[in-house]
């Protein structure tokens, strides 16, 4: 069978990848939008439930504590403040993936030399702060914990979109 001149060939990867992106950035939002449609009183029965199972997931995978989450518009978000500069990564990392050009042999190469290496320099802020934090030498602001945690999102987000894509093994 050939394909009719102009069509495009859309396999599972890159339906999932898309998915992928597309589940990241709809994270992300809610974790913004949820704080705000509660503070202003928006919606009824269906902002109630999506705003209880956000915060549900958040409490399977975040601590929530109240002194280490943002209050945005008066309200604490569904996760902490490190979680929510991991999603905030996560979403730049999706993001990048999904504008980078697939790849080639130069991809796998590149995933063979440097990503590792890239993942573990990108975890160094958050392991800084949470380790400086959890032996009571250092003590950070919400925002700090945030922007640490950014880095960290991104290149493991950007690396399982990449995987995900089949750009590397």
């Amino acid at each position: 069978m050939t394909m009719p001149t102009g069509a495009v060939c859309r396999s599972p990867r890159t339906w999932l990848a898309r998915g992928f992106l597309v589940a990241t950035l709809v994270w992300m939002l809610m974790l913004v939008m949820v704080p705000f449609l509660l503070a202003h009183e928006t919606g009824g029965r269906a902002v109630r439930v999506a705003s209880a199972g956000t915060y549900l997931v958040g409490s399977v995978i975040c601590h929530q504590r109240p002194d280490r989450s943002f209050r945005l518009w008066g309200v604490q978000m569904p996760v902490c403040t490190r979680c929510a500069g991991l999603y905030l990564g996560a979403m730049v990392g999706a993001v990048l993936a999904g504008v980078r050009r697939r790849g080639g042999r130069g991809t796998a190469r590149m995933a063979s030399q440097t990503l590792r290496v890239m993942v573990l320099a990108a975890a160094v802020p958050t392991g800084v702060t949470w380790l400086g934090e959890a032996v009571g030498w250092l003590v950070f602001a919400g925002g700090v914990r945030a922007a640490a945690a950014v880095p960290l999102g991104a290149a493991v987000t950007w690396v399982a979109s990449l995987v995900i894509r089949g750009d590397l093994a």
